[in-house]
């Protein structure tokens, strides 16, 4: 049974990351629900991350809950918001490989 899990929101839908995506996340971190809790932003869903400053607010909650929060460097810099992210405190790294490589560690994986 996998004691880790990886959130993988990617839903352009502000009220999927700000009501569903991120709550599970914050709550499995704070709750200890789970031992180890990552976020990340995928595609649509970092244009939310870095333009609504609710969305930005519950990233800063789940960084202060030890919850690692990253986003896709690719797509952020094809959709030119890189900095924005980097400016909440969201991690923007390459993540094929690491989603990848959680997945092969047994990480249990939730999309939004």
């Amino acid at each position: 049974m996998a004691s880790k899990v990886f959130a993988l929101v990617s839903s352009g839908d502000r009220e999927a990351a700000l009501e569903v995506g991120l709550v599970y996340p914050l709550n499995a971190a704070k709750k200890g629900w789970m031992d180890e809790v990552k976020v990340i932003f995928f595609g649509p869903s970092e244009r939310v991350a870095a333009n609504d400053v609710e969305v930005q607010g519950r990233v800063k909650e789940l960084l202060e809950a030890g919850v690692e929060v990253l986003a896709c460097k690719w797509c952020a810099d094809r959709m030119g918001i890189t900095g924005k992210l980097e400016a909440a405190g969201i991690k923007v790294v390459y993540v094929g490989s690491i989603i990848s490589d959680l997945l092969k560690e047994g990480w249990a994986s939730l999309t939004f």
